[in-house]
């Protein structure tokens, strides 16, 4: 038997573009670097969306001890259990992408008034040169509440919770390729509320890491850990949408230097700037 609802979910063919919004300094530090950061997954802005994983998970764990549609042992179950304790220590990190590369709300969430920024990337190509040798896995958010439970109920009936190499499934997908704790944090890295739905966000999910290859920079109440991962801006990055501004002109000016100094040979970047359709005011 194989992971149907997951691996299908998981599956989806990458769009040709995905937008990845930020601010000036990151925009500085994506162009120059060549690098785009990986946050550790526990120290995202919204807290409630592991949670609301976890939430599912431990319910159907729990329905399961009680005898309701019961696929797993006592002893099984109880390890999932001790297992999701476990994931909360685990460093997964993410980066996130989106379908929209123009939209008023990302714009108000993800990046400074006045002083947004949207990269467009080819995804695909994008995938091929951060994933293909580092274990990395592009993959869409899913905001269905009717999903999240079907995959959670895959989750715990299927995945191996013992000797995984050994299981004849284990190569059939990513959640095949960890420990149940593994597998629950990175089924939950893509489960989202139906209220973000309007976002079409991809996630670039990475391997667990070791925090002696991390870095940190600050957050509002804590550091935050994050990884660093290699992006081929040269034939990588699509476009650079300038977000609500009361400068345009100047913004262009500035970007179209910055892509000069950075790519003095590749005249495509240079004529990839676009502005956003959205009025300043609106911001």
């Amino acid at each position: 038997m194989e992971l149907d609802m997951i691996s299908q979910e998981v599956s989806k063919e990458i769009p040709d573009l995905l937008y990845h919004y930020t601010n000036s300094a990151g925009l500085n530090g994506i162009l120059n670097s060549g690098k785009i950061w990986t946050t550790e997954i526990h120290y995202l802005n919204d807290k409630s969306e592991i949670q609301l994983a976890f939430k599912y998970i431990r319910n159907e764990i729990e329905s399961q001890k009680k005898g309701t549609g019961k696929t797993r042992t006592d002893e099984e179950l109880d390890i999932m259990i001790e297992s999701m304790s476990v994931a909360e220590e685990i460093n997964v990190s993410i980066a996130s992408f989106t379908e929209n590369g123009d939209q008023l709300s990302q714009w108000r969430g993800y990046s400074e008034i006045g002083n947004g920024y949207s990269l467009g990337f080819y995804g695909k190509e994008l995938l091929k040169k951060v994933t293909r040798d580092k274990n990395y896995h592009l993959v869409p958010c899913i905001y269905d509440e009717r999903i999240h439970l079907s995959m959670v109920k895959e989750l715990v009936d299927l995945t191996p919770v013992l000797d995984i190499k050994s299981d004849p499934r284990y190569s059939h997908s990513l959640v095949f390729r960890s420990t149940f704790g593994d597998a629950a944090l990175s089924l939950a890295a893509v489960i989202k509320s139906e209220g973000f739905k309007e976002e079409k966000e991809w996630r670039l999910i990475g391997p667990t890491l070791l925090y002696s290859s991390a870095r940190f920079r600050y957050g509002n109440h804590t550091l935050i850990p994050y990884w660093e991962y290699d992006v081929d801006i040269n034939n990588t990055l699509e476009s650079i949408i300038i977000g609500p501004t009361p400068e345009p002109e100047l913004s262009e000016r500035a970007i179209s230097g910055l892509l000069v100094n950075i790519f003095p040979n590749n005249r495509r970047l240079w004529s990839s700037i676009k502005h956003s359709n959205i009025p300043f005011r609106k911001i």
